[in-house]
């Protein structure tokens, strides 16, 4: 993944600081993190229930090990060992029609496979870098930082003061500005599981089976949040299956004077619907819970109601839902209010200060000339590189790198730099071929230039 973004002042680990750069006075990312007693705090929570599953897993094995030793010790001691099953003589004569019977099991279990989320775990442990390092997003970063204070530290927060932990986070902002990264330096930080999906993997071909992607994805990241003391799952272009329903609105139909109301928005109200009732649904028992519950509630209906059985309150599960879009506008206002996504955060273009961080920090992991650690061309290049994301100012290296390579060497400089920019905005070079009329042309004109 790409490290973008840019702290308020060098965190440790990247470069020093410039000469002549003002020194700012807030604190950085990494002191805020190493000073939060929350952080630590709500860590140390995650851990001890992390550890309390892994030995729970632990004692399972072993009754399942146990268990099985014991029957395969039976089994020997009455001498009725198991054996390898032999096939019988006339089994040849029944093998097609076994075949097409398995075939149209599997055929009608296809839907029922579809139904599966199809998104990625990916554990803190596995992912590269944390908030620490990311370049760029001062203000975001700190909004991401108090959130995760009361991610971790949701007990506190729920029982003594009385409040309701943020739910979900929605990243908005143009293409390539850091929300994926940005999500995933949040799970690092945390600690816990990871959950991403790309919004678009939830549909199926199958009627019905993208709101059993939907209610999957939202069942496994409950499971990961009770196992592993919390969990942060990710839609990316959650747009693709929120959109506006748009039940109300009207378009006029082009070239007549009528209008038509659209039922049915662009995204399918069905997904949308489904979308807002699991984000309602964090809380969900599970199903030995609901059997439990249901069986206490029928129970009491045989007693009165002064000695009737409390089924009690669901188990809290910590569960952060961040979204990114590149077009909010389009979401269904539904998904908007507080209570679903509890804060809209905004990636813009980095500002050249937000620029000339990022440069150093990719050029302290390039191979580059000594020429391209003055302060004077990363400064330039700073200020040339305006409306650039932070993965084009990372391509952007990565293509002088390419230039570098092609010229025999192994380091790139500035006019690398220039011209793989040039390269990326007009073109790759064309060779031309004039012909002798317009070379006589062309220098007719300049001529005419010179003597004017």
């Amino acid at each position: 993944m790409r490290a973008i973004g840019c702290p308020r002042t060098m965190l440790g680990g990247g470069p020093s600081a410039r000469k002549g750069t003002p020194v700012r006075n807030e604190r950085s990312t990494a002191a805020v993190l190493e000073g939060s007693e929350v952080l630590r705090a709500g860590k140390a929570d995650v851990f001890r229930i992390r550890e309390r599953t892994r030995k729970k897993r632990v004692r399972r094995l072993i009754v399942v090990l146990v268990g099985l030793d014991v029957y395969l010790w039976y089994r020997y001691l009455t001498d009725n060992p198991i054996r390898m099953p032999s096939p019988g003589a006339n089994l040849i004569l029944f093998l097609p029609v076994i075949l097409i019977f398995l075939a149209i099991l599997l055929m009608m279990a296809m839907p029922l496979f579809s139904g599966r989320s199809p998104h990625i775990v990916v554990r803190p442990e596995e992912i590269e870098v944390g908030l620490t390092d990311v370049r760029g997003l001062d203000g975001q970063v700190d909004e991401v930082v108090r959130t995760l204070d009361v991610f971790l530290g949701y007990a506190t927060f729920r029982d003594e003061l009385g409040g309701n932990p943020r739910r979900g986070i929605l990243f908005e902002g143009p293409p390539g500005t850091g929300k994926t990264y940005l999500a995933k330096a949040m799970a690092k930080q945390a600690g816990v599981p990871f959950l991403f999906i790309s919004a678009p993997a939830f549909q199926s071909m199958w009627f019905g089976m993208t709101g059993s992607r939907i209610r999957s994805f939202f069942k496994r990241l409950r499971k990961l949040a009770r196992k592993e003391g919390g969990a942060i799952g990710f839609i990316e272009e959650i747009d693709a299956i929120g959109s506006d329903r748009g039940a109300l609105s009207a378009s006029p139909l082009p070239g007549l004077g009528r209008s038509t109301n659209r039922m049915i928005g662009p995204g399918g109200s069905g997904m949308v619907n489904e979308l807002l009732i699991q984000m309602q649904s964090f809380d969900t028992p599970p199903f030995l819970q609901r059997l439990k519950g249901g069986l206490i509630e029928w129970i009491n209906g045989f007693i009165t109601p002064e000695r009737r059985i409390s089924v009690g309150k669901p188990r809290y599960n910590n569960i952060l839902l961040i979204a990114a879009t590149n077009r909010s506008d389009n979401l269904d206002a539904a998904l908007l209010r507080p209570g679903r996504f509890d804060r809209r955060l905004y990636f813009d273009l980095p500002t050249k200060q937000g620029r000339r961080d990022l440069i150093d920090f990719f050029l302290d992991r390039k191979a580059h000339h000594p020429q391209l650690d003055e302060d004077s061309s990363r400064e330039r290049m700073a200020h040339d590189t305006f409306s650039y994301t932070p993965v084009m100012i990372e391509h952007l290296f990565d293509e002088s790198l390419l230039v570098a390579l092609r010229d025999g060497r192994r380091q790139m400089n500035v006019d690398d730099v220039y011209e793989a920019k040039l390269t990326e905005e007009i073109g790759i070079k064309q060779p031309v071929i004039y012909t002798d009329a317009e070379r006589i042309a062309v220098a007719t004109h300049e001529a005419g230039h010179a003597s004017v």
